[in-house]
């Protein structure tokens, strides 16, 4: 199973250490696709994220002020190959026991949960691209998993790069007209992305 560990975001952050941002983890799979553990959120298009989602930590001088953990992980068998839909191999979760938000610390509380739901919402499309590659090249898996290693190698690439644009454009979400900006364009992947949402079950049909 592949993690993607997200970034901690507060008003400066997008100052501090570029090269620092990005943390790659990958662990073994026990269960997957089946009810989450509590904390663990889907990422879904009727659930936003919220303060009580989030650990609170109050007067902790040593953390950030807020931060948001997410996880992209992957399921896929040899005998994938054979499927005409494999949205479900892949989810898009918050970690709600690793992110918090330290109140005494963050002003415009809804403000900051709404720029991390921008962050959840990019690694969605990222989800989907994923969800799109791996069902394009499926019948390569067959012959050996390296193919998935590859295309999370350029997900991942091209996920860090919009994520770093997103923070250092929008000041960190501080910079409404770019907030406004970054939220139209995500809208529009989501949409054009939406036949590899986690929830279409349905056969799909590339384009080649």
């Amino acid at each position: 199973m592949l993690v993607f560990i997200a970034l901690p975001i507060h008003k400066y952050y997008f100052m501090k250490r570029i090269t620092g941002l990005i943390l790659l983890l990958f662990t073994t799979a026990q269960v997957f696709g089946q009810s989450l553990p509590d904390g663990q959120i889907r990422w879904s298009s009727n659930q936003k994220l919220k303060i009580t989602d989030f650990i609170i930590k109050i007067g902790d001088e040593n953390s950030d002020a807020i931060y948001s953990q997410f996880m992209i992980s992957h399921s896929i068998g040899g005998f994938d190959f054979m499927k005409r839909n494999l949205n479900q191999k892949i989810e898009n979760i918050f970690l709600g026991n690793a992110s918090w938000i330290d109140t005494t610390k963050v002003t415009e509380i809804q403000k900051q949960i709404n720029f991390q739901q921008m962050q959840f919402d990019l690694a969605e499309v990222y989800a989907r691209k994923f969800r799109k590659r791996i069902l394009k090249d499926k019948k390569k898996i067959a012959k050996g998993f390296d193919i998935v290693n590859q295309i999370h190698n350029q997900i991942m690439s091209e996920f860090s790069e919009r994520r770093l644009a997103l923070i250092k454009e929008t000041h960190g979400g501080q910079n409404e007209d770019k907030i406004a900006e970054w939220k139209n364009k995500i809208a529009i992947e989501l949409k054009r992305l939406q036949e590899f949402s986690y929830e279409n079950k349905g056969k799909i049909k590339l384009n080649r």
